[in-house]
């Protein structure tokens, strides 16, 4: 049985060696982009990447685990040969992975995924930017890589291998090995499975691009690829852009100035679930009701989704929520939305992230580096916090100033809460409705942070906008309901020109275009983003997306619609007589727009 042991061993770092080489031979391979890149840079890119490595290798181990547990009741088998064909066909599928990972990246500057396999449908267009050199190398290197890998894969492995003794036993150690083996193909026991995030850990795209397992990347992003341009087809382009001319213009005028300067330091708070049913109730949130009164407050909005993922990509791009997917988990797609800092970055602000929870889940660490954001804290970085609920530090800790949380001025510093989440447990009690407790204990930190930004004298030259991912159900109401969609957008700060109230219908997805507008900068990249704030603003529909269904309203009310029968809801009634034609119009629209990116 030992044997056996020092077999799983050799071949688990024979795999593991074999993508730290790749790693090298990528950075070799795209010199180009490696200006700058020092040694030290080079050994973060194999520590960092070793995460994902060491996943992709738990994959690859399942077949010789599983050959072993059929040898161990043979008398005398010949391992080496039995494993041959899977250390061909394993080597075969990573070396192509690599090479057309580290060949295309030259041409494309982004990483291998699922959603480029839409080009091998047409090779000939696909290969027509290589040079039949270039082809022909591919070609040799293929099998010379090949061939060393399954060389090294041998070599690893026994070739004789005599009956156990124990074999109930020996069964019992490999079948334990499996276990540990599934443990390590999801990333570990955390909540969040392995996801491209896990190896970003650089300001330089680049370095994180390299770090980053391609056999892995290519085989996640298949898992979470979607074919959203066929997903809702109803009508003609043409018919299509008659339907929906006029939804999501916008217009760069503003009406109203709400700031005293355009240049503002921000801070954008993003409170976990806190619609109006939470947040509009002054017995629960008290002291967010008092800063109402302090400042700008959008009173007529709605979220334009039902979860975080969902609900970041709309506040920090712009863009509306999909009912069927998340594509913060479509890492290849991030990178290609506008966001708001990217737009601030090209104006000079320091951009970060914090969040107490795992900056892992939903892939969120890759999304907010594709997203603009250079500087990035999340679950680890507050391990100091005294008081961890399930998702991590409770709101207290992440909303603490201390002299290195916030980057130079100008500066966005965004922060994200959790404490307002099931189990809606928090180290607090005023109310004894645990759910509405929670919120409350948010809103006290809220407070508190807001004096101590006074007391540190950054309150002068600060906007400060808080605004929910999401509402959360609460009474009577569901998670489709339109009262949990609704959200309430305020801004804060001593940028903040005078008290105001703003009642325009509007989507969490129209704050980066009115907040571009208020800043004087072009917001055209924003598609789905309008500038409330203009006097060309006409509210015309505002969607809420949840799972496989959506509400569509206007002035005159709401209709929802089931995406699994193509009809709305039989108690609801259409509160427009063309409501399920807009609402088809709309979908279509906004998944061809993201299929798109």
């Amino acid at each position: 049985m030992k044997k056996y042991l020092i077999t799983v061993v050799r071949l688990y770092l024979s795999f593991l060696l074999v993508f730290v080489l790749q790693k090298l031979l990528f950075l070799a391979i795209n010199a180009s982009y490696a200006d700058g890149v020092t040694f030290k840079d080079i050994l973060l890119v194999l520590w960092h990447g070793l995460r994902l490595d060491s996943v992709a290798t738990s994959y690859l181990m399942i077949v010789p685990l599983l050959m072993m547990a059929v040898a161990l009741w043979l008398r005398r088998v010949n391992l080496r040969k039995m494993l041959s064909w899977w250390f061909v066909l394993a080597s075969l599928i990573v070396t192509i992975a690599f090479l057309a990972d580290a060949i295309l990246y030259n041409y494309w500057g982004s990483k291998l995924d699922a959603a480029d396999f839409i080009y091998a449908k047409n090779p000939k267009d696909m290969l027509a930017s290589l040079s039949f050199g270039l082809v022909l190398l591919a070609i040799v290197a293929i099998a010379l890589l090949t061939s060393g890998q399954v060389a090294l894969l041998r070599w690893s492995t026994p070739k004789m291998m005599h009956r156990v003794k124990k074999k109930w036993f020996g069964t019992v150690v490999i079948v334990l090995l499996l276990g540990v083996n599934f443990i390590g193909m999801r990333g570990g026991v955390q909540e969040s499975t392995a996801n491209p995030s896990y190896v970003y850990f650089s300001q330089k795209q680049f370095l994180n691009h390299a770090a980053l397992n391609p056999a892995f990347n290519v085989l996640h992003s298949m898992t979470k690829s979607e074919d959203l341009a066929n997903e809702f087809v109803f009508y003609s382009s043409e018919m299509l852009e008659q339907m929906t001319a006029g939804v999501y213009d916008s217009y760069p005028d503003i009406a109203d100035t709400l700031l005293n300067t355009q240049r503002p330091n921000i801070i954008l708070v993003i409170w976990e679930g806190g619609g109006d049913l939470m947040t509009a109730n002054d017995s629960v949130a008290p002291f967010f009701a008092k800063l109402k009164s302090e400042g700008v407050y959008f009173s007529q909005c709605y979220a334009n989704n039902f979860r975080t993922d969902r609900g970041l990509v709309s506040i920090l791009n712009g863009w509306p929520g999909l009912p069927t997917t998340s594509v913060m988990k479509m890492s290849g797609r991030c990178k290609h939305f506008p966001s708001i800092a990217k737009h601030l970055d090209s104006e000079g602000y320091h951009s970060a992230f914090y969040y107490g929870g795992d900056i892992d889940f939903t892939n969120m660490r890759g999304y907010l580096f594709e997203t603009g954001y250079y500087h990035v804290k999340g679950g680890e970085d507050y391990a100091w916090a005294p008081n961890q609920s399930k998702w991590g530090a409770d709101d207290e800790y992440l909303l603490t100033l201390n002299p290195n949380v916030l980057p130079g001025a100008p500066f966005f510093a965004t922060y994200l809460t959790l404490s307002s989440h099931e189990p809606w447990v928090v180290p607090y009690r005023r109310l004894v409705d645990d759910k509405a407790n929670s919120f409350a204990y948010t809103d006290s930190c809220l407070y508190t942070f807001v004096q101590n930004l006074k007391l540190r004298g950054l309150w002068d030259d600060l906007l400060m906008i808080v605004v929910p991912d999401h509402g959360v159900a609460y009474g009577d109401a569901y998670t489709y309901s339109v009262e949990t969609a609704r959200i309430p957008i305020l801004w804060l700060g001593g940028a903040v020109k005078s008290p105001k109230e703003v009642d325009k219908l509007m989507n969490q997805s129209d704050l980066a275009a009115t907040l571009m507008a208020q800043m004087g900068l072009d917001a055209r990249d924003f598609v789905f983003s309008r500038n409330v704030l203009s006097a060309n603003y006409q509210p015309s529909l505002i969607m809420h997306a949840y799972k496989n269904g959506v509400n569509l309203i206007d002035t005159c009310g709401s209709t929802r619609f089931d995406i699994v029968n193509g009809e709305v809801v039989p108690a609801e009634k259409l509160h427009r007589p063309n409501a399920t034609a807009d609402i088809k119009a709309l979908l279509q629209r906004i998944y061809s727009t993201t299929s798109e990116l």
